[in-house]
């Protein structure tokens, strides 16, 4: 039988695995990183302690949303990201499972199946964090490909040979 608060407080312990992912990220260095899955876990206890399609929802949505984007974003390049992005995939059909199983009143293989959402999303976390990430304040120089040419400027010179000759700055 369905008891939603059942499934709210199952949904608030599965919320709990976003902390080992944030815990790890502060174990392996990668601080910024770990805002991401505290976030996570804050704003989903937030709204599963007492869930209403109020301000708390749209909290839990919005920063799950900003979440998503962050890893993606910089798990590009990571030493582990192919993999990540596997996990991530897989995850990620959970979600319209979930769905699915809600609107067509499987109340509790919709809570089972956001909770492997969780699950697979921890654990992609904590696959990119295994390997090397590009630290943050780096991050956009990698990407800018101006920043890694360095300005050259061709000076003629009237030698015999007639060699081009460059000097980098």
């Amino acid at each position: 039988m369905y008891s939603l608060s059942r499934t709210m407080f199952f949904l608030c312990k599965i919320s709990f695995l976003s902390l080992l992912s944030s815990f790890y990220a502060i174990y392996k260095g990668y601080y910024e990183l770990a805002l991401i899955p505290f976030g996570v876990f804050l704003t989903s206890l937030i709204y599963w302690h007492k869930p209403q399609n109020c301000w708390r929802r749209t909290l839990d949505v919005t920063y799950v949303k900003f979440a998503l984007i962050y890893n993606l974003i910089r798990a590009w390049n990571s030493e582990f990201y192919i993999l990540y992005y596997m996990t991530f995939v897989i995850g990620s059909c959970f979600y319209p499972l979930g769905i699915y199983l809600y609107n067509n009143n499987f109340f509790w293989e919709s809570t089972y199946a956001h909770s492997m959402l969780h699950i697979f999303a921890n654990i992609s976390n904590i696959i990119l964090y295994s390997g090397s990430v590009i630290p943050f304040t780096q991050y956009f120089d990698y990407f800018n490909p101006i920043s890694s040419i360095k300005e050259c400027i061709d000076i003629p010179m009237n030698n015999p040979i007639s060699l081009p000759t460059t000097i980098c700055i």
